[in-house]
């Protein structure tokens, strides 16, 4: 009796502990925080989209080597689950399903191209997780019916990068005769709602609207178009190969000679593909620029050269200002984490609501209740650069200035907020 007893109690105790470790490894196995990065690899959007998970990864990879992410003295390290959007919103929200049923993510931190973005942040309001675009989508989706419940985006919408331009050239620049030229797609006819939503606040200000269609290999019939209004200044907000057409055909009619040129929204990808002399003397708005050395404000420029420096150390080359959108985005979603000590995408969301102050590489930024940040330093301002004015073949401006004005996003209320 006494042996069966004994037998009966190592097995038992064998027993316990075999559940013991078996609880043990799927504790350890929630001990992680499951991620989703998802970016254009493939497709249209790939030249921008491999930046940015470049960028993403970065930031995934100094959590992890700092212990993980800090749940109040309890690190937790984070998981990532990478996949492809190919730049198609079908295909990126039956990954994001596929992430959220298979994988376990509570969060996914993506998007290249607007129509991408939109379609995710759709998916959000079925089945809710932390999604935070890292790319220029429609002001319509911060608004209270369309937003999913914890979407947020780290770059302003495409209104907001024309009427930060529009803004910058009439109350800035004082210019009052005014020709824009945008492509016509989605993203160039949400720029133009920005740029009316402050010009035709200005009796003051002139301005012709010439839409170019995309794809366009001759620019020279919009530009001699342009000329002929003689403006005060060309506003052009073009993008990829249609930028640099614009630019470098600009260029060869001497538009520069005859007016100023303000470009509303430029980034490396296609920057560095626009000929120096083009570039020359472009006044050009910004996200984000690697070099901001000569920028008042000392906090921006060591945040941006330590980042840059960190980039450059993992990648070779500087990093474009939609991968610093990537990289503050999978920052901020581990913030809102480690401020709710919980992945639970509710708990997280509200936690970066009650304390919404943070800083990044671009500088001081404030959460609003519509899940938009509101930078101190909205755009900047660069002045393009000739060849022989270039510390390297990735420069290609001077940050000169920036705007922080009531024109760049509109309010909470605006959106439909209270």
């Amino acid at each position: 009796m006494k042996k069966r007893l004994k037998v009966c109690c190592v097995f038992g105790l064998v027993l316990g502990l075999g559940m013991v470790f078996s609880l043990g490894t799927a504790f350890a196995e929630k001990e992680t925080i499951k991620l989703g990065i998802m970016y254009a690899m493939t497709g249209k959007g790939s030249a921008l989209g491999t930046k940015q998970m470049d960028s993403a990864k970065l930031a995934i990879k100094e959590i992890n080597a700092a212990g993980g992410a800090d749940f109040g003295g309890k690190k937790v390290m984070i998981e990532a689950i990478y996949q492809d959007t190919e730049t198609k919103p079908d295909v990126a929200v039956r990954k994001m399903k596929s992430m959220i049923k298979d994988d376990g993510i509570t969060a996914l931190v993506g998007g290249t191209f607007a129509h991408v973005s939109l379609a995710m942040n759709a998916q959000t309001k079925k089945t809710p997780i932390i999604f935070t675009a890292t790319n220029g989508v429609p002001e319509k989706m911060f608004t209270k019916k369309l937003k999913g419940p914890y979407s947020m985006s780290m770059i302003p919408p495409a209104e907001s990068i024309g009427s930060g331009a529009a803004a910058y050239v009439a109350e800035v620049m004082k210019l009052k005769n005014v020709v824009v030229m945008l492509p016509d797609y989605a993203y160039g006819h949400g720029a133009l709602r920005g740029i009316k939503n402050v010009f035709d606040k200005m009796p003051q200000v002139k301005y012709t609207t010439i839409m170019t269609p995309v794809g366009t290999a001759d620019m020279t019939p919009f530009l001699i178009k342009a000329m002929e209004a003689k403006p005060d200044i060309v506003m052009m907000g073009q993008w990829g190969n249609d930028a640099i057409n614009i630019l470098k055909q600009a260029y060869e009619l001497g538009l520069s000679k005859k007016t100023k040129i303000f470009f509303n929204w430029i980034v490396n990808v296609f920057a560095t593909g626009i000929p120096p002399e083009a570039l020359k003397g472009v006044m050009c708005q910004l996200f984000w620029y690697f070099d901001m050395s000569g920028f008042k404000d000392a906090e921006v420029v060591k945040l941006s050269d330590e980042f840059t420096k960190r980039y450059m150390a993992e990648y070779g080359e500087p990093p474009d200002p939609y991968g610093c959108s990537a990289y503050m985005g999978v920052k901020n979603v581990i913030r809102a984490m480690e401020l709710a000590k919980s992945t639970d995408p509710k708990k997280a969301y509200d936690a970066m609501l009650a304390n919404p102050k943070w800083i990044g590489p671009k500088g001081p930024a404030t959460w609003m209740i519509d899940g938009n940040p509101r930078y101190k330093y909205a755009s900047f301002v660069g002045l393009g650069l000739g060849a022989d004015e270039r510390k390297s073949k990735w420069d290609y401006v001077k940050i000169i200035d920036y705007y922080g004005g009531k024109y760049f996003q509109r309010t909470p209320a605006e959106l439909g907020w209270k």
